[in-house]
């Protein structure tokens, strides 16, 4: 960028240059009452000794950058005052041309470095464990409810006694894994969604449903498709309706909600006194796979809690609290038993600064 912005700045100096010998030529033109040129020297000739002229004139000390471009860097207006005008019409020729070779080179240098910058993490807060054991290694910040096991049926069992779950058909239509819910777990998925969002509503957030695809470099901006990709669900389709456009548009399913809701004010400025900005949202998501059941399948539901917060004077960090605190809130509301754990530096994603606020939720068989 530096090289193009010289490049532009020689440019421009030989316009201004051009201008200032046609304004004397026409002066004397005038003057003497001379027509024209009488001749013209062909172009190419006229190019070889532009190039000559520049080589005689460079600097000593320069090292090359971009095919050249360092010649046309160093132009001045004492260089330019010995060529003529056809001369350094020629020269911009030549700086046009040096300009698409370094804009060429400057973007693909831009894609590679933010290729690289995607892949830099978050710096990670001071109380996160430092390891790659997360058996060993995790600490366990608070616990909250009794887990006592008076186990007579395990989840699995249950879903199919009160006819809720049928996973035989689903896996017919979905395959692995796929499950239709049915009748009574309906109602009490709908009836846990919609509590939540009452919740949160009462607490100031704003309600937001998240579309279930993002386009490609959407997502590379909230996701690392680098590492990812192989693991997302995703559609190629054609770039347009038009029988001509040859370009394809990839779309990305959702993982989270939140990846839609980062990019929901992208390229937005937001000011000091609008923040902070909390929003849920309740899309579908997708997740590793358990062993049976329906604790973590392809699809299943969730509500986000999301909040654009200013970084600075530990702002950030007391609204990730309440939101700790409001989670913690809803589970004691239905008295489910929870522990805080502080995630370890290996297992924490690359955005993430902190993993401290993670709840795990007990439940009956679990470990």
């Amino acid at each position: 960028r530096f090289t193009a912005d010289n490049l532009n700045k020689a440019k421009n100096l030989c316009s201004r240059s051009i201008g200032e010998k046609m304004k004397v030529a026409s002066r004397r033109a005038g003057a003497s009452g001379a027509g024209g040129q009488k001749g013209r020297t062909p172009g190419s000739w006229l190019l070889a000794e532009a190039r000559l002229l520049l080589r005689e004139r460079k600097p000593s000390g320069r090292t090359s950058r971009c095919g050249g471009a360092q010649d046309l860097e160093a132009l001045t207006a004492e260089t330019l005052s010995s060529l003529s005008v056809s001369q350094i019409k020629q020269v911009r020729l030549l700086v046009d041309e040096a300009i698409g070779r370094t804009d060429g080179e400057r973007l693909r240098l831009e894609a590679e470095r933010f290729e690289h910058l995607r892949e830099i993490g978050n710096l990670l807060h001071p109380s996160v464990p430092i390891s790659n054991d997360e058996d060993a290694d995790n600490k366990v910040e608070r616990t909250w409810g009794d887990c006592c096991v008076q186990k007579k049926y395990s989840h699995v069992d249950l879903v199919v006694m009160i006819d809720g779950f049928d996973g035989e058909k689903g896996a017919v239509v979905a395959g692995s894994r796929g499950y239709f819910l049915k009748g009574p777990l309906v109602f009490l998925e709908q009836a846990l969604i919609n509590y939540a969002l009452r919740m949160l509503h009462a607490k100031s957030y704003s309600m937001l449903y998240t579309p279930f695809f993002m386009r490609k470099e959407v997502m590379q901006e909230v996701a690392q498709l680098s590492q990812f990709d192989e693991e997302l669900y995703k559609v190629i389709g054609k770039g347009s309706e038009k029988s001509e456009d040859s370009s394809i548009d990839e779309k990305y399913l959702i993982a989270t909600s939140e990846q839609p809701i980062a990019a929901f004010l992208r390229d937005e400025w937001l000011k000091p006194e609008d923040l902070p900005i909390r929003t849920p949202a309740s899309p579908p998501a997708s997740g590793r796979r358990d062993t049976r059941g329906i604790f973590r399948v392809h699809q299943f539901e969730k509500i986000e809690q999301f909040v654009y917060a200013s970084p600075h004077d530990g702002k950030s960090w007391q609204m990730f609290e309440e939101m700790i605190g409001t989670a913690e809130e809803f589970y004691q509301s239905l008295g489910i038993p929870y522990r805080i754990v502080n995630i370890v530096s290996g297992e924490s994603a690359v955005p993430v600064r902190r993993s401290g606020g993670l709840l795990e939720r007990w439940a009956p068989g679990s470990s």
